[in-house]
């Protein structure tokens, strides 16, 4: 990264470029999809049977479960 000279911007190089691209895309493919299923689910979706949820979300709550895990571990405290 660098800085555009006389302002506040900055250009990103090379790598930079690169790595943004995977973020964003980790963002929009799975990190919002997950939050917004983690934070307002639908008021079914707690009471379903595990067996009946479908794939995704069963592999959306795997992943929550072990990032949950993942800062316990590290010993960071896990929001309710």
């Amino acid at each position: 990264m660098e800085r555009i000279p006389h302002s506040r911007r900055y250009r990103l190089a090379g790598k930079g470029y690169s790595i943004c691209v995977a973020f964003l895309k980790l963002f929009e493919k799975i990190y919002a999809p997950l939050t917004a299923g983690l934070l307002w689910p639908f008021r079914g979706d707690r009471i379903l049977a595990e067996q009946k949820r479908c794939e995704l979300d069963r592999l959306y709550q795997r992943v929550s479960d072990d990032l949950d895990a993942l800062f316990r571990a590290v010993g960071l405290n896990v929001a309710a």
